[in-house]
């Protein structure tokens, strides 16, 4: 059983008893005959008993205090017309549980670590200049990332090496890496950018990918690299980097 983001969120559903009754049917069936879940299940349950405990609980308002500061910037660069690049950060219990961070960041640091992804990590928005790009290929690339068909990207930028060397089609390709638990490609494939308008957001998704392998070393390494360049990525660099270092 692959412990997934959404899988978290159904349990939580389920816990609530926010699933139809039709849904808790099947649920509970799928408990039956899934002895993983359903000892996954418990661990929700325990988890929930535990939420008043005051390391979760400060965990989770650093969590919440994370969203609002990057919603904030997020308003003042939309404001100051800059590209906006869109983080996914759980902003309520539901979301954080849903997203595994409260259970995770009680068990262990692999746990933890694969939290921060969940919650830090949003696939590179696609930008302007490549959606007016007259190529049919490109356009049945960017159509499929938009619509997170990421298998289908990673085929066509494969099948075709000379377009992925057009930025930011690399980062597509790299965050479509990471989407299809390809982590090691997505390492190499950020790690080839060298176009200089590119690099800070290549390193800012390679310390993502590291993070995701549980690699805390290296995405320290690079979320000081990241810090110094004083750009788009430093505040979120510096929270991550003060959450990982506070495990």
């Amino acid at each position: 059983m692959e412990r997934t983001p959404a899988l978290f969120e159904k349990i939580e559903d389920y816990l609530a008893g926010s699933l139809s009754k039709e849904e808790a049917i099947a649920f509970e069936e799928e408990m039956a005959l899934n002895a993983s879940l359903s000892e996954e299940v418990e661990k929700h349950r325990m988890m929930h008993e535990v939420l008043m405990d005051r390391d979760t609980l400060d965990f989770k308002n650093k969590l919440k205090q994370i969203s609002k500061q990057i919603k904030e910037e997020d308003k003042l660069m939309v404001k100051k017309k800059t590209p906006v690049f869109f983080f996914k950060i759980a902003a309520s219990i539901v979301c954080l549980l849903g997203a595994g961070s409260v259970l995770w960041y009680s068990m262990n640091t692999e746990k933890q670590t694969q939290d921060l992804y969940g919650a830090y990590y949003a696939p590179f928005p696609v930008e302007d200049n490549t959606r007016g790009e007259s190529s049919d290929e490109v356009q049945g690339i960017i159509s499929h990332y938009t619509k997170g068909i990421y298998d289908s990207v990673v085929f066509a930028l494969e099948k075709y090496p000379s377009l992925r060397k057009q930025e930011p089609l690399s980062l597509y390709l790299g965050n479509s890496y990471l989407n299809t638990n390809q982590e090691e490609k997505a390492i190499l494939e950020f790690k080839s950018v060298d176009n200089k308008k590119y690099h800070e957001v290549a390193q800012w998704y390679l310390s993502l990918a590291y993070l995701k392998l549980n690699k805390t070393t290296k995405v320290e390494e690079l979320l000081i690299e990241i810090i110094g360049y004083d750009g788009t990525y430093k505040n979120r660099a510096t929270e991550l980097l003060k959450m990982l270092e506070e495990q």
